[in-house]
């Protein structure tokens, strides 16, 4: 009896000996991989950040010229003049809001430019008066549905424009009542009407 009293020790403390090492390989290898996590997030920083730049030079690179949305800016306003002169006040609101998301992207890109002597012209400032004041009119005149003021206001928008121009020292960028639709594959009259 004594014999296997004695095994039996034996045997418990050779199975609390196996079970440490198991559980100290255990907890080694559970507390590896955030070691591994934390070195490679020791090394990342510098090369993230590397990277990251890399990515900002790129879109500065890829990202179009203040004058290609103003482009598109002239092509969204000279169609709503020939919306809003048929009086297509749906297809008018639809060039009107077209023309503001042009204007505020290309405030986006650029929003403070250098006039001729290298003094800065806050574009961002100078759409927020506009906004509040000729181009509100503008847009209260497609909702009064209401061709006169539509006219007026479209030709006080304009006006505004040119100031914005004459503030970034490019005064030959005078706009002006379009004469023809850049457009041609729309109907500039009411829905329901003709085709042109």
């Amino acid at each position: 009896m004594r014999k296997i009293a004695a095994n039996r020790g034996i045997w418990m403390l050779a199975l609390g000996i196996v079970i440490g090492l198991v559980l100290s390989n255990l907890m080694h290898f559970l507390n590896q991989p955030t070691n591994v996590m934390a070195q490679e997030a020791a090394k990342n920083p510098a090369a993230d950040l590397t990277e990251m730049q890399a990515d900002i030079a790129h879109l500065k690179e890829v990202v179009p010229s203040q004058s290609h949305t103003m482009t598109d800016v002239g092509y969204q306003f000279a169609n709503l003049w020939f919306a809003g002169k048929r009086q297509n006040w749906p297809l008018a609101e639809f060039f009107l809001n077209e023309s503001r998301q042009h204007i505020v992207w290309t405030i986006r890109i650029r929003p403070v430019r250098k006039d001729p002597a290298g003094n800065p012209v806050d574009i961002k400032a100078i759409f927020d008066t506009i906004s509040n004041g000729p181009l509100k009119d503008l847009a209260q005149s497609i909702q009064n549905k209401n061709e006169a003021q539509f006219s007026n206001s479209y030709k006080q928008m304009l006006t505004a424009c040119y100031s914005c121009h004459l503030a970034s020292g490019k005064p030959f960028l005078r706009p002006v009542v379009p004469q023809s639709p850049p457009q041609t594959i729309i109907s500039f009259g009411p829905a329901g009407g003709k085709s042109e």
